[in-house]
């Protein structure tokens, strides 16, 4: 049920239910207070009397002596509003007291409760009497009474109790109010966060919400939701370019292959000219199969790490051996150095990695291409350097994106996808790909690293 409420209510319901605990237990405490200081105060009252009654009376020669004026008149005072008093003597009879016609046949009962020393306290109804015993030297002279009805601190108690209960309410029902605006002022900014956030789509995610309040929680939260839109940006206008891109690549292959068909088809030809045809189509399906198995390699960054230990040498010296002829047809001296180190790798696609590194190089060397592996730390280095033109400052930017390639036209040989396998393969086994121009000037050198498998122990 109450998750079916909206936060705020959540919110409001749970202030207001910590309030009224708290009111609840304040009210509790306050109302025995106040039960326990007027039962106390009732009582006070009433001993309090009995002594002070008891100051003036005189008992003398087995006897009670008669209140004069002056007695009697502090006997006076000492009752009233409710309060009721009276003197016994010691065979029953009246000596004083504030009403006309006293309860004697009760008190005289009451009297033979009374103990010679200290006060007695009977409880008649809602009536409560003190009885108090007049003795010197062991002898009863006579008995002390002091009575009030409880009736008017038991109205105090009520009156108390719904003063609370009336007040509770009150706290809590402004409490309650009060949580709900607070509620709905704290929750202003995230209302509106919620409606920018939906205004943010994904065809138009160059929206940022710039927070410009207070760096507290919602402000960081808005930071991170900025940032979280900038790399979304960055992703989707990497897709959209490789959309672009690829199709680009294969509108051509596609034109040429449907050119090929329609001129085929377009009026009877010879053998031969069928022959030709068919070539041409084989080499746009070879390059359009190349195309594809170079895409399927560049979007395997997400896949799980390798776990096999492999010789990167090893791996370095297999490419090199499957790139020799392509160097020696275009004559570049193609060659290789190791340094023995291994690396928690896929033996395949680390071997792929490197020939599309020398493949790139080839492109641009004109008279050198050389492979290093090395152990730099912690890492297994391939280091690939040419002696070509070396990279631009944009190509040491952009040219492990997909597609890219210096020339605007993107023409030439090629599907500009060398250096983005390497990269993807690099990232698949947490390591990483360098683009920088050799010291000297002469030409460009594209570093490949991978983490080093730990020695084994003997």
């Amino acid at each position: 049920m109450m998750r079916q409420l909206s936060f705020q209510t959540r919110l409001t319901l749970a202030s207001t239910a910590i309030v009224a605990v708290a009111v609840i237990l304040l009210g509790t405490v306050a109302f025995v207070t106040v039960r326990y200081a007027l039962a106390n105060a009732f009582q006070t009252r009433l001993d309090t009397t009995a002594k002070a009654i008891r100051s003036i009376v005189d008992a003398s020669h087995g006897r009670l002596q008669t209140f004069d004026r002056e007695d009697l008149f502090q006997f006076q005072a000492l009752l009233g509003q409710g309060l009721n008093g009276a003197v016994l003597r010691s065979d029953g009879s009246l000596l004083s007291s504030n009403l006309t016609a006293p309860p004697l046949a009760l008190l005289d009962a009451l009297t033979k409760t009374a103990p010679l020393g200290g006060l007695v306290h009977v409880e008649r109804g809602s009536t409560v009497y003190v009885v108090l015993a007049i003795a010197e030297r062991g002898v009863r002279y006579g008995t002390i009474v002091a009575w009030e009805s409880r009736s008017v601190y038991d109205d105090a108690e009520r009156i108390t109790l719904v003063t609370l209960g009336v007040a509770g309410l009150f706290v809590i029902a402004v409490s309650a109010a009060a949580g709900g605006t607070l509620a709905r002022r704290m929750l202003r900014p995230v209302t509106e966060l919620s409606a920018m956030i939906s205004e943010i789509e994904a065809a138009d995610l160059g929206e940022r919400l710039a927070w410009d309040g207070p760096e507290d929680e919602l402000g960081r939260l808005c930071l991170t939701f900025d940032r979280l839109l900038d790399r979304l940006e960055t992703a989707f206008d990497r897709e959209r370019r490789f959309i672009a891109d690829a199709s680009h690549e294969l509108r051509t292959p596609l034109s040429v292959m449907r050119a090929e068909v329609e001129l085929a088809l377009l009026h009877e030809r010879t053998p031969e000219a069928y022959r030709l045809a068919l070539g041409r189509l084989q080499r746009e399906t070879q390059r359009l199969e190349v195309l594809a198995q170079s895409l399927i390699l560049t979007s395997r960054e997400g896949n799980e790490a390798p776990t096999e230990r492999v010789a990167v040498a090893e791996a370095a010296v297999r490419a090199t051996a499957r790139m020799q002829p392509l160097a020696t047809s275009r004559a570049i001296a193609l060659t290789c150095t190791t340094t023995p180190v291994e690396a928690i790798a896929d033996a395949e696609m680390l071997e792929r990695a490197i020939v599309a590194l020398i493949d790139n190089a080839l492109r641009f060397a004109r008279t050198r291409v050389a492979v290093a592996v090395t152990h730099t730390g912690g890492d297994a280095s391939i280091a690939v350097s040419d002696d070509g033109p070396g990279f631009s400052s944009e190509a040491l930017r952009e040219a492990t994106g997909r597609f890219w390639r210096d020339d605007p036209a993107r023409s030439g040989v090629g599907t500009g996808l060398g250096l983005a396998i390497a990269r993807s393969i690099a990232a698949r086994h947490r390591g990483t790909i360098e683009l920088r121009n050799a010291s000297d000037g002469a030409g460009a050198v594209v570093l490949l690293t991978v983490p080093a498998a730990a020695p084994v122990s003997a």
